[in-house]
């Protein structure tokens, strides 16, 4: 989840490729220390929700499968797979080479434990649980071969499999109990990496594995890491972030904002890369449930009241664009192009809308009334709105609505806010790089009191049976014509509305190289290396 709102690179393509200087030659040894916004709540991916911690768990958890960032899948720590003939059933066949950082050995029986650890209620996921969708249960059929069964055909679990949410830890390190798990002491994969020393608030360590020998043939290195270390250093502040950056500090820096882009380009010594997240855009998701947005006239209104092109503009200055889909437009062969400019800006529209409506009256500071009672859309906000959401609150500010953005930090308030609806609107976005993604927001089932993330509250027997039909079928085109039926029908029925999409942008020392994006648009320490310039 990247928000609530509730709240080596020489050279870089925009797709998130590395383009190495020709004379630059890869150098062993060394460290990294690189500079993000954000820190997690909890270290334990099987639990956590962030995709912060998919980023920073990532150096220590391997998965099943790799998806290179165009978006393909491969095999990592299975050597192959092979897809029951009706579609419920996966079997692995795993590396028999592979040691945790415990010196234990990766087989089957570890990879149970961890599926069994992530769907045990002990565990509360709130998210992995759902990237395992039907699942029925796992069975080992050898040291080196497991099968994973579900109650019906499955097919975004490859893709599932390659995320850090499902990425396989020491059995042993799963016995450390909850509390060590989330504090992040008892990190122990099979990565690249091995987790040192950690400060909360302040930095984690991570230490090269130098038995590593089992990278995915599309990860553009083999063998340990090029880097004795990597440092994660948590620095919320943007200016100072920046600030550790252009004075060395720091070799690299995630979140650049806006305001510090053109202090980055103008120093020769730094490069700026640019990825757009993919998975589900941050948008606005309308309660069709609740009293106010149940009347489709409103949730219609409330969709054309906002200049988004204006405010993306004004806000992001061009580390972000506009959306005009629920899914990101790098979201693996998801994305529906056709639904571009098919929403604009239309005040005049939105006002004849609410009139319809009955919110004819208007209070001393400009807010439509109906009955006595002010036109108010509650947002629940974990921690502070944002400056796009204050922005957004301006305009529709002048279509007559209130939005109130109910900060809090508090995060069992604002969780108890979601599970029993007791708001209007919930501004997220969530990163995935397939586009099922589609089915954690519609299925009827994915509530939020369940653990699933349908803050709209949807319960349309068509959407349920498209989005059903695209995680049954294998075809890749017939997934993407349903995914585009989704998408379609999310903006017909004004149930979300489409905000911006997220931008990854990262500002790099140039005597860093082979630091790239991942499908996922954070940065791959794995092959990345230090020079002298």
């Amino acid at each position: 989840m990247t928000t609530v709102v509730l709240a080596g690179l020489t050279a870089c393509s925009a797709g998130g490729g590395t383009v190495p200087a020709a004379d630059a030659k890869p150098v062993n040894g060394g460290r990294l220390v690189y500079a993000t916004d954000g820190e997690p709540d909890c270290w334990d991916p099987h639990t956590s929700a962030q995709d912060v911690t998919a980023f920073v768990q990532r150096p220590v958890f391997d998965s099943l499968v790799y998806q290179t960032p165009d978006g393909k899948l491969e095999p990592w720590l299975a050597k192959s797979w092979r897809i029951g003939a009706n579609g419920t059933s996966y079997t692995f066949t795993l590396r028999d080479d592979v040691t945790f950082h415990d010196g234990s050995k990766l087989d089957a029986a570890a990879v149970k434990a961890n599926f069994d650890h992530i769907t045990d209620k002990k565990t509360q996921s709130q998210y992995a649980a759902g990237l395992l969708g039907p699942y029925a249960g796992a069975t080992v059929k050898s040291p080196t071969e497991i099968e994973v069964r579900f109650s019906r055909p499955y097919a975004p679990f490859l893709q599932a499999a390659s995320t850090t949410y499902l990425g396989i830890a020491a059995p042993t390190s799963l016995r450390s109990g909850a509390d060590k798990l989330c504090a992040g002491t008892a990190s122990v994969g099979s990565g690249p990496f091995r987790a040192g020393a950690y400060t909360r608030g302040q930095q984690r360590v991570y230490t090269k594995n130098s038995a590593y020998a089992w990278a995915p043939a599309g990860a553009g290195h083999a063998g340990p890491a090029r880097l004795d270390s990597v440092t994660l250093r948590f620095i919320a502040e943007d200016t100072t972030r920046i600030g550790a950056l252009t004075s060395g500090q720091v070799d690299a820096a995630g979140a650049v904002p806006p305001q510090q882009v053109r202090t980055v380009e103008r120093d020769a010594r730094l490069t700026l890369t640019r990825k757009a997240v993919p998975g589900a855009v941050d948008a606005f998701y309308l309660n069709t449930r609740g009293a106010l947005f149940s009347d489709l006239r409103v949730r219609r209104a409330f969709q054309l009241a906002v200049d988004l092109d204006a405010v993306v503009r004004s806000v992001f200055q061009g580390t972000a664009t506009r959306a005009w889909s629920v899914l990101s437009p790098t979201t693996p062969d998801s994305y529906d192009a056709s639904l571009e400019r098919s929403r604009p800006y239309d005040p005049a529209q939105a006002a004849r809308l609410l009139d319809e409506a009955g919110w004819t009256g208007r209070n001393d500071e400009g807010y439509r009334t109906k009955d006595g009672r002010v036109l108010t859309v509650v947002a629940p906000v974990y921690g502070k709105p944002s400056l796009f959401s204050q922005a957004v609150q301006g305009e529709l500010k002048k279509a007559g609505i209130k939005l109130d953005l109910a900060a809090s930090t508090d995060a069992a308030e604002v969780s108890g806010r979601l599970d029993s609806g007791r708001y209007d609107v919930v501004e997220t976005s969530w990163a995935r790089a397939d586009g099922d993604i589609l089915s954690h927001f519609f299925l009827s089932t994915e509530t939020s009191a369940s653990g699933g993330h349908n803050f709209a509250r949807v319960a349309d027997p068509q959407v349920d049976r498209w989005l059903k039909e695209a995680q049954s079928t294998p075809d890749g085109k017939r997934r993407a014509a349903l995914y585009a039926k989704v998408q379609g029908w999310t903006l017909d029925r004004a149930v979300a509305v489409p905000a911006y999409v997220e931008q990854s942008t990262v500002a790099v020392n140039k005597r860093v190289h082979g630091l790239r994006q991942s499908v996922s648009a954070w940065p791959e320490f794995y092959g990345a290396w230090v020079g002298t310039r």
